[in-house]
This record gives structure tokens, sequence and C-alpha cells, in this order.
């Protein structure tokens, strides 16, 4: 039926961004029934992946008016997000003498990184210590990220963000879960909430999971929780993209503000 395939389109745009999920919705856009395709265009626009505009531009021809304009609405998101995108360089990050990393090429985002959380029984200081520095090492080796220092304050965040025009983030996370699976073996799943700096409104969330095999103890639990906090941070450059580019269209023009005064 065609209001359950709707559904499904309209379900994809609210998780984590994968290609095999851009892919579903792309194929979506092909469906017999408009309200899928026009679903599907909705939500290739809440994924922001730019690797979905050529489908998207096909679907500007889609004979049903509704379908059209989402397609065009999705564009104009996704092509803020890839002007917004810093390019990717093929060699490896610098650091700074004052403690904090960036990536080749210029910075684009600023970073801070917080003590990562749990609820989970059993997870030591020193594993949280050793996430967070995951964390840091992972989202600092991406083109374009500059990270905070430590303990930075707000006052300082917003100046050096104004000096140098950077857009603010902040990474909170959590263990999720810690999980032995049957046979042998840990699983493990984080939660990254990607939040504005230093105001730190919730921009989006991402989520991971690893499992390590045949093996227990702290060496696996470290593992398993790396593994997860990479997976969770793949998307990472695509939400700073989206975010930034939705902060951006939220503001008004300065030649409208201008006409105000």
């Amino acid at each position: 039926m065609f209001r359950v395939r709707a559904q499904a389109a309209i379900s994809l745009g609210a998780v984590q961004t994968e290609p095999q999920v851009v892919e579903a919705l792309t194929a979506a856009l092909r469906d017999d029934h408009p309200t899928v395709r026009a679903a599907a265009a909705s939500s290739l626009e809440r994924h922001g992946d730019p690797s979905a505009l050529p489908a998207l531009r096909a679907a500007t021809r889609d004979r049903e008016r509704a379908v059209a304009q989402a397609a065009e609405r999705a564009i104009r998101t996704l092509e803020r997000v890839a002007r917004s995108q810093p390019q990717r360089h093929p060699r490896g990050r610098s650091r700074g003498s004052s403690g904090s990393s960036s990536s080749s090429g210029p910075a684009r985002y600023y970073v801070a990184v917080g003590q990562p959380g749990t609820r989970v029984s059993g997870v030591s200081r020193d594993v949280l210590d050793r996430a967070r520095s995951v964390i840091a090492s992972t989202a600092g080796g991406m083109s374009g990220v500059e990270i905070a220092p430590e303990g930075e304050r707000p006052r300082a965040a917003q100046r050096v963000l104004s000096q140098r025009s950077l857009v603010g983030y902040y990474l909170d996370s959590s263990i999720v879960e810690l999980e032995s699976r049957p046979g042998g073996g840990l699983r493990a799943r984080v939660s990254v909430v990607l939040q504005s700096y230093p105001d730190r409104n919730i921009r989006s969330m991402l989520n991971g999971s690893a499992t390590v095999m045949g093996a227990t103890g702290a060496q696996a639990q470290q593992q398993a929780i790396e593994g997860a906090i990479r997976g969770a941070l793949r998307n990472l450059p695509q939400a700073m993209a989206a975010a930034a580019a939705s902060a951006q269209a939220s503001q008004p023009s300065r030649r409208g503000r201008r006409r105000r005064r």
C-alpha cells in the first residue's frame, strides 16, 4: 500500500544518514505514487547528503507539482550543504602549538569535545577519558575541523569564533550500552550529540555501534567503544555542514536587516 511506503520514506528521514538510506530514498523518488515520491524528497532534504542532488534534479520534472516542489526545496538545502562543506585534502592534519588540533586546509569548524558519560556499570573513568581522546582525534582529523582547548570558557570560545568567522560545535557523548554477545564477544553502542557552541543547542544526533567477537575484558570493552565512536562520527562532516546551512538559511539577509532599520 502506498501509505505504508510513504510512512517508510518519512521514517527514513529521521534515522542516521547512511549510504544505503540515501540510496533507498533516491529509489523512492521513482515510486508509482506521488505521495511516496514527495515524502522521499523531503527526507532527502533532512539528511543533507549532496550525493542525492542528481536524482532530485530529475524529480523537479515530475508531473505532480507537489513532488517537484519538494524536490526543489531539497535541492536548495543540499546545494547550500555542498557549498558549505570544506574541501578534503589528502594529507594529514597539523597540530598547533596551543594544544588544539586542526586538519589540513583552512579551519571552518571549531569543535569542543565534552567528557563522555554513561549509566553502564563497570565503565571506568580511564575508559571515558580514552573515549574522549578518540572523539577528539577522530574529529580533529577531519578536513576543516579545529579542536577547541579542553575546558575553554564560553567567552573565550565566542571570541575565537567571532575573530576567525568559524562555526562552533560541541560534541556531547554517552556510552549507551555494553552487551555481552552469545558465544563470546562484546557489543558497544554510543550516542554523540552535535550541539552549537558555546550555547549548546542540539543540532543533530549520531549513533554508532561495534562488536568485538570472541573476546571479553577491559581491552575488548575499549575496542568496542572506540569502534562505536568512529562509527557514530562517520557522518559528522555532513551533520555539521547541514546544521551550518540550516542556521545560515534561517538568518535574515543583511539587506533585509538594513531595510528594517
